[in-house]
């Protein structure tokens, strides 16, 4: 037999070793260059007993994607037992990197088995589960070229390294207490405080006394505190910079059942899995109703920054609210009903959870906007103004793998928003084998991506490039994929934005490397991102293959074997992107038809007074929009006006001078521009602190509506209910809001003002701003099915960042339904830039083999004139 996927790194070779002898079975299994080779000979019974372990109890992650079995005569085999032979070279063969998997539960019992050798050792681990790509040097994947390499191993972990019977059988980061790596407490200054079981026992005390702690993880640091504490919460928030984002928690079965709204069977699977993601559950309120806190945001300045070192004091005893519900202060989501939740994932984690009892908050070990921190002396360097101590150990993290986010999708499956630690860098399948492209992805949520084969290789979350460290974060993750995999890029992809730092990485690869530089309109990319995911295997091992075997799952990949529908319609919304007509772009329509992308349809442009500072300021979208529709005037001079309360008389006027000069003022036809200034009229976020805040906030007021109609969210129940108001054709006139008016010619120009207007109007009526949220979502999802009516399509894919919007992605998949139209949603990457790359790649390999030609309406021309360009 020959079996390929993701068969290599994850202990498949013991597993079938043990299998076949425990049924009495000879013959041998070997790693070839593009998979596992293994031949078995016995009886028919023990045959067939053999099989069925094979397909239904194969070890976590590991995904089938071909078996091809040959019949031979049985052969006189002179070995009397089944054997590991060594590995065959030859052949083309692209290493095959598992993730940082989380801890099994083999290795989860031992760590709590007093009697173990590894009790409570934080680095047990073993072929199934462990550190990865984040110790990983090269190729091949052994131990003198992983960080363990400074770690020799002891008499018995060397016994159970070289014993094909044994679980930790090549298991690279195999460790005990004797030979192993060893974590420290230490102070913010460095001074050793305590050392093994002492320092995570006095690193739990720190965390229930209100203290922040900055742990090393599996791949970077990270800063924690007690969740319930509203005080520590709000002291590492100033500390961080970071007023109002949502901080991720970490916390136990039961905690996440005190604390969330109950999950989905397929949200448990993913919290289980060895990724264990941190995913978004709707937190479950108390039935008693605290008192109003002032926002976070309302007291955060820079100059909070520089404080008193005492411990917070604890505000919170225990877990537990009066109603049974586990208690998590306000501060680590404010204002927001979406708790992002994960489970331990490391033995570290477990021992820690265990000492502290309670949740905790678990972020990123950086300050805002800046890369995670992953070595001793640069968190004691970079950290050390926020954490008050430091639980670190002496074993190196190679490179920084960030925790994965996921999200209940439109159909209670789960998307990804973040794609980083448990799937990276497992490839994703591409249609054809190609040259070798390199793709620098975006300016926000960067990642990198290779393309080589028939595989995209995608770097782990990289950020946001907006200062000088996370330009060098971006370099180093595009050198370290071309070192690692040893490629040399024919072909350097990147986005179209002259400015963004991924470009400049790209245009400096490109220029040392002798490539032409293929350089891709933003939102026709995200547009390929999605085409990419859905032509491809729609069970694939990069993502699917993350799960635990289903019982009578056969985990074969299952190809897609249906070509797409065309022409397809990409209904592409997020806040920017660079416009080949020198407007920023984000609230696109594209027409593919196989060969070509068309600009179909697009928001009605308005000005951004001031440009980028918009981001954070949603008044300032709702200020063009007022300017553009004519009706900023008459809200300024009527005393109850809606600029009122979000400018003073001389900011207003100064902003409108410079609409009306068109200095410092871009157009944009962007959606996520479009919801930031609904939001800002809703009295929802005029000003902001991180990006998509004030969307989310629209989304969120939406929600309190649709929930209190019986509708419920990531349970699937959409499909089994009869659709609502603004889901189904014919229905605009029973909203608040009116429909956005459209232009019979092409490009279809979407109008926003008819919604601007009743929005506006619905305030002064005293409609509640949660109906009109609700409604503005109910009226974009009637503009797609008429865009999609005038065009008489069938198929529509969404993509970008504003289909992070879990309430967004049910309406559309329901109304989409009604109509009998097939709906795509990004879902294996995720639909915000973090998907470029792919795409990039998509776009790149489409071009090079001649099957994109110029289309109408401007985009293919202007995108394909980029094919020849050289450096």
């Amino acid at each position: 037999m020959h079996v390929t996927g993701v068969v290599q790194g994850i202990g498949f070779r013991p597993f079938v070793y043990r299998i076949a002898r425990k049924h009495g079975l000879t013959g041998w299994v070997l790693n070839a260059s593009d998979g596992v080779t293994l031949e078995v000979q016995g009886t028919g019974d023990r045959l067939m007993h053999f099989w069925e372990e094979f397909l239904h109890r194969r070890p976590a992650g590991v995904v089938y994607e071909t078996i091809e079995k040959t019949a031979i005569p049985p052969l006189a085999l002179e070995e009397s037992a089944f054997q590991i032979l060594p590995s065959r070279e030859g052949g083309v063969r692209q290493p095959t990197i598992p993730p940082d998997l989380a801890t099994c539960a083999e290795c989860l019992a031992e760590l709590r088995d007093p009697a173990d050798r590894r009790y409570q050792y934080p680095f047990i681990n073993c072929t199934h589960c462990g550190p990865r790509w984040s110790i990983i040097e090269g190729v091949p994947y052994d131990r003198p070229l992983t960080s363990m390499k400074i770690f020799a191993m002891c008499r018995e972990c060397e016994r159970e390294y070289h014993d094909p019977a044994d679980r930790r059988f090549h298991a690279q980061p195999v460790a005990c207490p004797a030979c192993g790596p060893h974590v420290e407490l230490r102070s913010a200054s460095g001074e050793l405080l305590a050392e093994r079981e002492a320092a995570i026992r006095l690193a739990a005390q720190a965390i229930q006394d209100g203290q922040i702690l900055a742990l090393k993880g599996l791949g970077g640091f990270q800063l924690i505190c007690d969740a319930g504490n509203e005080a520590a919460v709000q002291t590492l928030r100033q500390r961080k910079r970071r007023p109002d984002k949502p901080f991720a928690l970490m916390l136990t079965e039961e905690m996440l059942r005190q604390a969330c709204e109950e999950p989905s069977e397929a949200v448990w699977r993913w919290l289980r899995s060895p990724a264990a993601p941190i995913v978004l559950l709707r937190r479950r309120l108390p039935s008693h109703s605290a008192p109003d806190k002032q926002s976070p945001s309302d007291t955060y300045s820079a100059d909070s920054v520089e404080r008193s070192r005492e411990p917070a004091v604890s505000a919170v005893e225990g877990f537990r609210t009066e109603d049974g519900a586990c208690s998590v202060a306000e501060g680590v989501a404010p204002g927001n009903p979406y708790l992002g939740v994960m489970l331990p994932y490391t033995p570290l984690h477990h021992l820690l959870m265990a000492a502290v009892g309670r949740p905790i908050v678990c972020t990123s070990g950086n300050l805002t906007e800046e890369p995670m921190a992953i070595a001793n002396d640069e968190a004691f360097q970079r950290l050390g103004k926020i954490a008050d101590v430091f639980l670190v150990h002496n074993r190196p993290i190679v490179r920084p793998v960030d925790d994965s986010v996921m999200a209940e999708g439109e159909s209670g499956d789960v998307f990804l928003v973040r794609r980083a630690r448990g799937f990276a860098p497992r490839p994703i399948r591409l249609a054809a084998k190609g040259p070798v492209v390199l793709a620098t992805g975006g300016h926000l949520k960067n990642v990198v991506g290779l393309a080589l084969e028939d595989q995209a290789i995608l770097s782990a979350h990289v950020g946001d490039l907006d200062n000088l460290l996370a330009w060098e974060a971006h370099r180093r993750a595009v050198e370290d994929l071309l070192r690692f995999f040893q490629a040399v890029p024919e072909v350097v992809a990147c986005d179209l934005h002259p400015d963004y730092a991924s470009t400049r990485v790209a245009e400096e690869f490109a220029h040392r490397l002798k490539a032409p530089l293929f350089r891709w309109q933003h939102h026709v990319v995200h547009f390929a991102a999605c085409l990419a995911e859905w032509e491809t295997p729609r069970s694939d091992p990069a993502f699917d293959g993350v799960l635990e075997p289903q019982p009578g799952s056969l985990g074969i990949e299952q190809r897609n074997t249906r070509p797409l529908p065309l022409p397809l319609l990409g209904v592409i919304w997020d806040g920017t992107g660079y416009g080949i007509d020198g407007t920023v772009w984000g609230g696109e329509f594209f027409l593919y038809d196989g060969r070509s992308f068309q600009r179909v349809a697009h928001l009605r442009p308005f000005p951004l007074p001031g440009g980028e500072v918009v981001v954070r300021e949603a008044r300032r979208s709702l200020l063009g929009l007022l300017a553009a529709s004519g009706m900023a005037e008459r809200e300024l001079e009527d005393p109850r006006g809606l600029l009122r309360n979000l400018f003073t008389e001389s900011e207003a006027r100064i902003l409108l001078r410079s609409v009306m000069r068109g200095v410092q003022c871009p157009r944009t036809s962007s959606m996520g521009r479009l919801f930031d200034a609904v939001a800002a009229l809703l009295g929802l976020g005029a000003r902001i602190s991180f990006e998509g805040q004030a969307a989310m906030a629209l989304q969120f007021a939406a929600e309190k509506t649709y929930f209190s109609s019986g509708a419920n969210i990531g349970r699937g129940s959409a499909g089994n209910r009869a659709p609502t108001v603004g889901e189904t054709p014919g229905d605009a006139s029973m909203l608040n809001v009116r429909p956005f008016t459209r232009t019979e010619s092409m490009p279809i120009v979407l109008d926003w003002q008819p919604v601007l207007e009743s929005l506006v109007a619905g305030l002064r009526e005293g409609v509640p701003h949660e109906r009109l949220a609700l409604d503005f979502h109910r009226q974009l999802v009637n503009a797609v099915l008429t865009v999609a009516e005038q065009l008489n399509v069938q198929g529509v894919m969404f993509s970008g960042g504003c289909f992070h919007n879990q309430l967004l992605r049910r309406l559309l998949a329901s109304a989409s339904r009604a109509r009998g139209m097939t709906a795509w949603f990004a879902r294996r990457v995720p639909p915000g830039d973090g998907g470029l790359a792919l795409g990039q790649i998509w776009l790149t390999r489409r071009a090079l083999r001649g099957d994109l030609t110029p289309g109408r309406g401007g985009v293919a021309e202007n995108v394909n004139k980029q094919f020849s360009k050289k450096n």
